[in-house]
């Protein structure tokens, strides 16, 4: 038996922690890792904690206190759960804490504790025959809006102050303490369709496959992919095992839950992702660790939830960079971390896209485990693409931005009562003002980036910092109120539409117009529905779109992507290309794309045009290997920033000089190359100066380890900021 329990806290001020505790001998046949505890800690009291670990010996100069309660019997999470965290924590070289803090969300003891302190309150406060049926459905975690509750129980002014001062109210205030899936639950069950050639093809393939490698399923848009999976889904859970399928993107997410519920009905369904309410998380958590759910859907956040028992991981749209973790720590990948998982539970891991990621194609090319779908289903035809030169077609153009070949083809399709999509992957109205007399261009006071141009609340906003400011009246440079505000975005773009199609419905879906909860899927649907004819958006609409009306797509400065200084600058602009184009068509109309460009012979434009991934592929593959970027190296970034522009350039040269030092004493700097350092592309960010450091790491997961231990040997001073960044998706 453990003589004490490594449990973990959450104080305000102190943070994320954890401290060992004596285990009550009447605790030792139950106490399990993974349970919720009450301990007494300090001025606070008694506080709710997590045991994550057990230990017989304590230095003797440290007097352990004993646990005061088991909040809840049955754990949140499992020792195999800690065991991918802790994976998570050296991989991305962070601290386990980090980790822990991030994938389990401690509110979840807060919710036992808040409801625990509800249900003593109202019992002392005289409870009623009615008020005590309410606290039942509280004690079994059930759902209870503040209506019903203020309804049935009677609950005076009083009272729901006393109920906020406890912190409780929220419990039952929680709209969304309800089932997460009641937005389908108007959903119909549909059968599965039968595959069909390739289709068929690949799905025999796979279940032939005996391997841990991820498999990739290249299929052009429209191809099937997703008939494919449900058909894998069907014989996991006929095995008796769960599946674990992700999306890139929330919106998306919703989507494929929606179609998950058409096919498999929703009671075996759930969703995850970081939008969802604590009450809900909380609902779902239990749900998962008792294995009640066969299906999570969910954005990457969900590789973390509890799923029991997985025999099938699927990350649909392998491709995007939203997988990715920038901010804050630990920064990871789904797909990588989706990887481990897999591994751990001996399940088939499936990647699914129609451009897949550069590195992702390269090692199921080399181990055997890519399957190609070339033909849209039925062979139906690809919509023809068109590069709109606007060298040429720039002066014709609507307000020098909508060029006629694109304005007559909306008409067209419009007259047909089909709909359209319009990309431009920028947000707000313009994408800088600019004086006119000097030049001078009105950047954020936090950052070394222009502010945009907001119309709907008439401010500038700095897409990273979120400050605003107003449309100054001169020009902070020479005093000339000759500023004009230049460049296109989502705004001027739905403004000029309006204006030469004023009868038709135009609707705008980007980050500035989702204000309110759900909003994308509310947009998503009507557009379904045939209720909007144009729909505007950033990249968010280039992916999951499955509409058979839509026969056209237009992009606005098709080569914006391109013009990144980042060696994947290219990879992405063509995969969102691509996946634009693949929008159109779907149904029994063909459709047009229009690329509207100031580049039409670049390499990466045209091979979009065409849809040709392997002769870009082709192309990349031999840069990347010329250069050593990834597939042919693991790149680790740091980033050190400071307000003082010195001080930062002075320490990222400090830790780049000791790096190489240690690299070179270990005799490993053709297996571990350090680049820089150098300023980075935004020179400043929020107020901080920033420099970096790249690593090319050709030692795997031993390079991590080495790149670890030199972090835990660095004291940087309080004002300057280190920021590790494994596997960065950009170095901007």
């Amino acid at each position: 038996m453990n003589k004490y329990a490594l449990v973990l806290v959450n104080i305000k001020g102190l943070g994320v922690k954890t401290f060992s505790y004596l285990i009550p001998e009447e605790m030792k046949p139950v106490i399990q890792i993974g349970q919720a505890v009450s301990v007494a800690f300090g001025r606070q009291g008694l506080i709710n904690a997590f045991v994550v670990g057990f230990s017989d010996y304590l230095p003797p100069e440290i007097k352990a206190k004993k646990i005061s309660k088991i909040l809840d019997e049955k754990p949140l999470f499992s020792l195999e759960y800690l065991k991918l965290l802790e994976w998570v924590a050296n991989y991305y070289c962070c601290d386990f804490i980090t980790v822990l803090n991030m994938a389990i969300p401690l509110k979840l003891i807060d919710k036992n504790a808040k409801t625990e302190a509800l249900v003593e309150f109202i019992k002392k406060d005289g409870a009623t025959k009615r008020q005590l049926e309410v606290l039942d459905l509280l004690e079994k975690f059930k759902k209870v809006n503040l209506t019903e509750f203020e309804k049935h129980a009677k609950t005076t002014r009083a009272t729901i102050k006393k109920l906020e001062s406890l912190g409780c109210l929220k419990i039952v205030e929680d709209e969304l303490y309800r089932n997460p899936l009641s937005i389908f639950s108007d959903v119909k069950k549909e059968e599965l369709y039968a595959l069909q050639g390739e289709q068929q093809k690949v799905y025999e393939g796979i279940k032939k496959l005996k391997t841990n490698n991820p498999i990739l399923i290249h299929g052009v848009t429209a191809s099937g992919k997703t008939e494919v999976y449900f058909k894998l889904i069907k014989d996991t859970i006929d095995s008796g095992k769960n599946v674990l399928f992700l999306a890139p993107e929330i919106a998306l997410a919703s989507q494929l839950t929606k179609r998950l519920a058409r096919k498999f009905g929703i009671n075996d369904i759930a969703i995850w992702h970081s939008s969802i309410s604590e009450g809900e998380r909380y609902d779902v958590w239990q749900k998962l660790y008792r294995n009640e759910i066969k299906i999570l859907a969910g954005a990457r956040s969900a590789v973390f939830a509890p799923l029991k028992n997985i025999g099938l991981i699927i990350i649909d749209e392998e491709h995007e960079s939203a997988y990715k973790q920038t901010s804050p720590a630990p920064r990871y990948d789904a797909r990588l971390v989706a990887e481990k998982l897999a591994e751990f539970h001996n399940a088939k891991l499936i990647l699914g896209s129609a451009t897949p990621d550069i590195t992702s194609y390269y090692r199921a090319q080399n181990s055997k485990t890519l399957f190609e779908m070339k033909h849209r289903y039925n062979n139906a035809p690809l919509a023809k693409t068109y590069v709109i030169n606007m060298q040429t077609h720039m002066q014709a153009a609507y307000r020098g931005v909508i060029s006629k070949p694109l304005q007559n083809e909306i008409k067209a399709t419009l007259e047909k009562g089909q709909q359209i999509i319009i990309l431009i992957n920028r947000r707000g109205f313009s994408t800088y003002t600019q004086c006119q007399s000097c030049g001078t261009v009105i950047e954020c006071p936090n950052c070394a980036i222009p502010m945009i141009w907001h119309s709907a609340d008439s401010r500038l906003r700095c897409h990273y910092c979120n400050q605003t400011m107003s449309f100054p009246e001169e020009c902070p440079t020479c005093g000339s109120d000759a500023l004009h505000n230049s460049g296109t975005g989502t705004q001027k773009i739905e403004m000029f539409l309006k204006e030469l199609f004023p009868d038709v419905n135009i609707v705008r879906i980007d980050s500035d117009s989702l204000i309110r909860k759900n909003e994308h899927i509310k947009i998503l649907n009507s557009f379904q529905k045939g209720e909007i004819d144009i729909l505007v958006g950033t990249q968010m609409i280039a992916k999951g779109l499955d509409n058979p009306n839509v026969t056209l797509v237009g992009v606005i400065s098709a080569d914006a992507s391109f013009n990144l200084p980042d060696f994947r600058a290219s990879e992405r602009g063509f995969q969102l290309l691509t996946q634009v184009a693949g929008r159109v068509g779907r149904g029994e109309f063909t459709g047009n794309v229009l690329f509207q460009t100031y580049n039409p012979d670049f390499y990466a434009l045209q091979t979009a045009r065409e849809q040709n991934y392997k002769q870009f592929f082709d192309t990349e593959i031999v840069a990347r290997e010329e250069f050593e970027y990834p597939p042919f190296s693991k790149i680790i970034r740091f980033i050190l920033s400071c307000e003082n522009q010195f001080r930062a350039e002075k320490a990222s040269q400090e830790i780049a000089l000791r790096l190489n030092t240690m690299v070179d004493k270990f005799g490993i700097s053709e297996k571990l190359e350090v680049l820089g350092p150098t300023m980075c592309v935004f020179e400043r960010l929020n107020g901080q100066y920033r420099f970096q450091i790249l690593v090319k790491n050709r030692m795997e997961e031993k390079g991590h380890d080495f790149i670890s231990r030199f972090l835990h040997q660095i004291v940087l001073p309080k004002d300057i900021k280190l920021t590790v960044d494994v596997d960065p998706i950009d170095i901007l």
